[in-house]
């Protein structure tokens, strides 16, 4: 079931002529139900994770778990396309999703906090001295242990994907 974190409290009204509460959840394979079935459907869960999803485009942004969902793997591999440590180049596919702040310490799952790492720079960035910050749009900010700053940003946004001339006809 989806539905706004806000509906869940006992304090917000519903009621059936409600027509902002009568859509304000969605029970997934069945479609939008109103706050008060929402409610009742909750009760009965044994646990729920919470997603945080984009108003503007729908995306995954963060989910209440240790480990990413799908989406959000997606979203990581579209946008890094390799490993985050500058110069590296080993792809996503032969890489780690990696907390920039450990979750064990409070770090989200979120796309503002989880990065493509290879297995060697995920390790190296955990050695003392070393910094990592991660900046709004996915940039990536490297400190080394002598001082040194390297910026790491996104590639392009643009994506081409071959696709076969005969699907067309």
């Amino acid at each position: 079931m989806i539905v706004p974190e806000e509906r869940l409290s006992p304090e917000e009204p519903f009621g059936s002529g409600d027509a902002a509460n009568a859509a304000s959840a969605e029970l997934v394979g069945y479609g939008p139900v109103d706050t008060q079935t929402a409610r009742k459907v909750a009760g009965l869960a044994a646990s729920w994770e919470r997603v945080m999803v984009s108003m503007m485009t729908g995306d995954v942004l963060s989910a209440d778990a240790y480990r990413p969902s799908a989406a959000i793997k997606r979203f990581l591999a579209a946008r890094d396309l390799r490993c985050r440590a500058p110069g590296c180049n080993v792809t996503v596919g032969r890489s780690d999703i990696d907390h920039t702040i450990d979750a064990a310490l409070g770090g989200p799952t979120s796309t503002d906090n989880l990065a493509t790492l290879c297995r060697y720079h995920h390790t190296m960035k955990h050695h003392p001295g070393w910094k990592l910050v991660h900046k709004p749009g996915g940039v990536m900010e490297w400190e080394t242990p002598l001082g040194k700053k390297y910026t790491d940003r996104p590639g392009s946004r643009v994506r081409f994907q071959k696709r076969d001339v005969s699907e067309n006809h």
